[in-house]
């Protein structure tokens, strides 16, 4: 690891561990109200957009009027548990998007849009966050670390953006039963297309929920680690397009679609578990990578 990498590691670290240090001085919870004024001042930030035109507060509408604003979810008591803005052209950045305003948040979806900028450390602070897809736009910068503070994310899509670093370890659970942060619940795991890079975490394989990893189109390098065996609900492994090398660990499941999206540009030969699968299982009909 060089010497730079090493340091933004380390720099990432400090920033997931300052908010963590600030998360108690969130739990005041913000009012419908607040919430309303944190989504107008986003709306400021990224300049008069059509798409927006409903977000105004009306003096004659209730507490909860925001609720009936495009894209935006509620709950009984008036606080935003969905933003939903995909498809929608939406231009500008995040800079100005007080996450913090928004602790009962379970949706975030920005897909197909033209937004650029970083992703902001304190998207941290949504911990009730369930789905986050942020895919097919412009964000640039490192992935923030402290996504592992996202414990009840289902869903995570980061595809098709400009983002740079490396998949760290800490954003997984480290297999102790004390850990606090890390993706635990998370099935679907998304980063195509990125200039993403490094090697693939073993911490990874602790996220025993996994259904589907796609992380081909990036620049990871290395070996598939082989505690991705250990993840028994996975059905769809796509690792095309990298840097990878070395041999398919046996115990990764042998599934159809698993093999038909995880080979190309993996070299070495697929160990014992693969070459006993007959043609039902396996495409192909032998032991070896077919690129």
């Amino acid at each position: 690891m060089t010497k730079q990498v090493k340091h933004l590691s380390l720099f990432a670290t400090f920033l997931l561990v300052s908010l963590l240090v600030l998360l108690p001085f969130c739990n005041a919870k913000p009012s419908p109200n607040s919430q309303a004024e944190a989504l107008l001042k986003w709306k400021q930030s990224i300049a008069n957009q059509s798409i927006l035109t409903s977000w105004a507060i009306k003096t004659n509408l209730s507490i909860s009027s925001h609720c009936k604003w495009l894209g935006i979810a509620c709950n009984n008591a008036g606080d935003v548990i969905g933003l939903n803005l995909a498809y929608t052209g939406l231009k500008g950045t995040l800079k100005c998007l007080d996450f913090s305003s928004f602790p009962q948040l379970l949706r975030l979806d920005l897909k197909v849009n033209q937004l650029t900028g970083t992703i902001p450390i304190t998207i941290g602070l949504l911990t009730n966050l369930q789905f986050l897809d942020l895919s097919t736009n412009a964000f640039t910068g490192i992935f923030p670390l402290s996504v592992a503070n996202l414990s009840m994310v289902v869903e995570l899509d980061v595809s098709r953006n400009m983002i740079s670093g490396e998949l760290d370890s800490g954003l997984f659970p480290n297999g102790t039963e004390g850990a606090k942060t890390g993706l635990f619940s998370l099935q679907r795991l998304l980063i195509q297309d990125t200039n993403m890079s490094g090697y693939i975490p073993l911490e990874l394989g602790n996220c025993k929920n996994l259904t589907l990893i796609a992380l081909d189109g990036s620049h990871f390098f290395g070996t598939i680690p082989s505690s991705l065996g250990n993840l028994s609900e996975l059905t769809v492994l796509r690792m095309a397009e990298n840097q990878l090398s070395g041999e398919i660990p046996w115990n990764i499941v042998a599934a159809r679609e698993l093999l038909e999206h995880s080979t190309t540009g993996v070299t070495g030969k697929m160990d014992r578990e693969f070459k006993q699968t007959n043609n039902a299982d396996n495409p192909w009909g032998h032991g070896y990578i077919h690129n």
